[in-house]
């Protein structure tokens, strides 16, 4: 019997937007699916910056030819053997990297460090693409009230601020939190739930067009710094203290300055890094201070249906700025690069 086909973005080298090329592949099969395994018809998947990354070449666990998007909304269509939490015809989203459920780090809840863990676009099919495979736990139930476009950005964006802010962060009532790249799909976001803590946001951006919408967004104040010089800004803001946390979402382009904003006992959160390059810092001024530097990593699947609440009872706005059809993914990519979109750019399959 001949396989069915499908529609998907595939990269069979690193390098430009133009290695991304639409193609008809075979599609994952029903019968084919092991114990614990999801079909998904997929209908919205969201662009990120870690994509640009992955084309580049500069995540050494992808498999070429590979299918990135790890932001992925669709319908179940079929399970496999030992499935116990979706049926078909469910509205499911996924977590960026599905974890095992059963290793240690998985028991004590730190599933984002899980040993056995894959990466969607990495080293398991992502979802630029009609239909996608994930293991159940990677998964988390849409509600009926969230579009699917708000839906597939709600782990990487809202998630992983919620990961950032408050499972690693720690951030509080009435702290100071500054964010760097904050006009980006995370930082928008990473504000939002900052907010809704309690926590006064400063916001860091290298545009002067993004101001507006930062402050729409919920920043209590914010920094243009198209030289990304922004520590003094900071610091004149909270009265020559510093601020109590970093939401370091930049990464080696602003390590430097991110460290010199922080007051006395103060901590950042790494939890982006664009260029993927080494960033160098002061000891002197850690021990100093006694500063702390957290990492943070992906999303937990609670966090994603914690993402869908504040959603669902409108405390957290999921910023959707472009939808696209699939094969514009190569444009969305270049646009994304080129800091042309406030938010993020979503593909409609």
């Amino acid at each position: 019997m001949a396989k069915s086909r499908m529609r998907a973005v595939v990269m069979h080298e690193f390098g430009g937007p133009e290695k991304l090329r639409l193609e008809e592949v075979d599609a994952p099969e029903a019968a084919a699916l092991r114990q614990r395994e999801v079909l998904i018809r997929v209908r919205a998947v969201g662009v990120c910056y870690h994509d640009i990354i992955n084309r580049s070449g500069n995540l050494p666990r992808t498999k070429l030819p590979s299918v990135l998007g790890h932001e992925i909304a669709g319908e179940v269509v079929a399970i496999g053997p030992g499935v116990q939490d979706f049926r078909v015809g469910d509205r499911v989203a996924t977590v960026q990297r599905v974890h095992c459920g059963r290793c240690e780090l998985c028991r004590r809840g730190r599933t984002t460090l899980c040993k056995e863990g894959v990466f969607f676009g990495e080293e398991i099919p992502g979802g630029y693409a009609e239909y996608v495979v994930s293991e159940e736990q990677g998964l988390a139930r849409i509600p009926h009230a969230i579009a699917m476009e708000e839906a597939s950005i709600c782990a990487c964006t809202i998630g992983t601020a919620i990961h950032v802010a408050r499972t690693r962060g720690g951030v509080q009532l009435d702290e100071t939190v500054l964010i760097t790249g904050a006009s980006g799909g995370v930082g928008l976001h990473a504000v939002q739930v900052c907010r809704l803590i309690g926590a006064r946001v400063l916001a860091v951006t290298s545009s002067p067009g993004k101001e507006a919408r930062l402050k729409e967004v919920g920043a209590d104040e914010v920094i243009v710094a198209p030289d990304l010089k922004f520590a003094e800004g900071a610091r004149r803001l909270t009265g020559g203290r510093g601020v109590d946390v970093v939401l370091e979402i930049t990464g080696s382009l602003t390590f430097d300055q991110a460290m010199r904003s922080l007051a006395p006992a103060g901590r950042l959160i790494m939890v982006g890094n664009l260029e993927t390059k080494p960033a160098a810092f002061n000891p002197g001024l850690v021990i100093l201070k006694e500063l702390e530097i957290r990492g943070s990593f992906a999303t937990t699947t609670p966090e994603l249906s914690e993402s869908f609440r504040l959603v669902a009872e409108k405390k957290v706005k999921p910023v959707v700025s472009r939808l696209m059809p699939l094969q514009d993914a190569p444009k969305a990519h270049q646009i994304l690069y080129d800091r042309g979109v406030t938010g993020r750019i979503v593909l409609q399959v």
